[in-house]
């Protein structure tokens, strides 16, 4: 894993890279403790088969940090200027509560530039929805069941806002051993074992 800085016109991300192949973006959700290492049990499994970007969005870790503090309009545009500085031509998108979101924002705007798409514990941007449904891209949607933030019924609703999306929802009995109780709502950090195996298996599809 190594670390870089992508410059875009918007500003300066850091990310981790690792890896080889097509390529995975992973996008952080909104709350201060964010940043690429919410997805440190998941790179080295993604990396497997994929050049993975572990990001610090604009505004947080050690990327820019523009004024005012970046929307997830601004992220999803920013993201999109990433791709291009890395001639990325189509990138799978995995968004983490309001990665999510961005994530849908970036595949509404641009179908032809996102390979798949999984939505994890997501908030939702339903303007981006009618769009989605009609672009098809391969989609996942997985969730904690105990999911305290945004409670395990948004997943069922996404799912039957995007009826062409596959829905996986973890249950208490598949968290990791060590899995922080007070955590619930990053199931790929309390459940890494069956998320990196139900991630990676619907990336091989």
């Amino acid at each position: 894993m190594e670390s870089q800085f992508i410059s875009t016109p918007s500003g300066k991300f850091h990310a981790q890279v690792a890896g080889a192949g097509s390529a995975v973006i992973l996008i952080h959700g909104a709350s201060a403790r964010n940043s690429w290492r919410a997805w440190q049990k998941n790179i080295d499994a993604l990396a497997q088969h994929h050049r993975v970007y572990a990001l610090d969005l604009l505004g947080y870790g050690e990327s820019d940090k523009p004024e005012p503090h970046p929307d997830a309009a601004f992220e999803a545009n920013a993201l999109i200027e990433l791709m291009h500085a890395e001639k990325i031509a189509r990138a799978i998108l995995i968004g983490l509560s309001w990665g999510g979101a961005i994530a849908q924002r970036i595949a509404a705007s641009a179908p032809e530039r996102i390979a798949k798409l999984v939505l994890v514990d997501s908030s939702s941007h339903a303007a981006s929805w009618e769009t989605l449904r009609a672009a098809k891209i391969p989609t996942l949607i997985v969730w904690d069941e105990d999911d305290a933030v945004i409670p395990v019924e948004h997943a069922h609703k996404l799912a039957r806002a995007l009826p062409h999306a596959q829905l996986h929802i973890f249950t208490r009995a598949e968290r990791d051993p060590d899995a922080n109780p007070e955590n619930r709502h990053w199931s790929q950090e309390t459940h890494a074992r069956v998320w990196n195996q139900t991630v990676t298996e619907f990336l091989k599809e």
